[in-house]
């Protein structure tokens, strides 16, 4: 039989376990690192006697921790000796189930967080912006600021990626009418 505190453990992680792992999963670069965090973030909340006095504070609590988890995760002596290599988010693998577009994924990834946690937590998680506002401990309008950015660095990184696969495409259709003319003016 379960005690109350396992309980309350399980609903939570019922409840927030998907937005905590979504935080996680768009900071950190390994599976290794991000099941290490999910796990301190619920086991913090276990082992520590908080008490929240509504769901939107348990919440705020939760991604605050996994934030603040990762950026340490990110500063620790093992991420900064991994031989001068820096993350690829081309790199990525999805062993989690991967969000439907994963060019507008990736493009996010290459996001710096500041930009990135916001747009995750507000389009991705939908979070109201006064809700963000309040995990990342700045103002609504620095929220929206960023959100803003964030769209517009994503639109000219979209659009960017956009005008190299038309042109490659090009190049190679190109290429491949050369060939025809090529093989067929040799023919008698």
């Amino acid at each position: 039989m379960m005690s109350e505190e396992e309980k309350d453990l399980q609903f939570v992680m019922e409840r927030y376990g998907r937005i905590v792992n979504g935080i996680i999963f768009s900071t950190l670069r390994t599976r290794s690192e991000r099941e290490d965090i999910f796990q301190e973030v619920f086991l913090l909340y276990y082992t520590k006697e908080l008490h929240f006095t509504d769901e939107r504070a348990r919440k705020a609590w939760l991604i605050r921790t996994a934030v603040n988890l990762c950026r340490a995760a990110d500063r620790s002596p093992w991420n900064l000796f991994r031989n001068g290599e820096e993350f690829d988010p081309e790199s990525v693998r999805y062993d989690e189930s991967p969000p439907d577009n994963t060019e507008l994924w990736q493009a996010v990834m290459r996001l710096k967080e500041k930009y990135r946690l916001p747009l995750y937590l507000h389009y991705f998680e939908e979070v109201p912006i006064a809700e963000v506002a309040e995990i990342m401990r700045i103002s609504e309008g620095a929220v929206k600021m960023r959100l803003r950015r964030a769209r517009e660095k994503l639109k000219a990184a979209l659009t960017e990626n956009e005008r190299n696969i038309k042109e490659t495409e090009a190049a190679e259709n190109a290429k491949e009418k050369k060939s025809y003319r090529i093989g067929h003016s040799q023919q008698p």
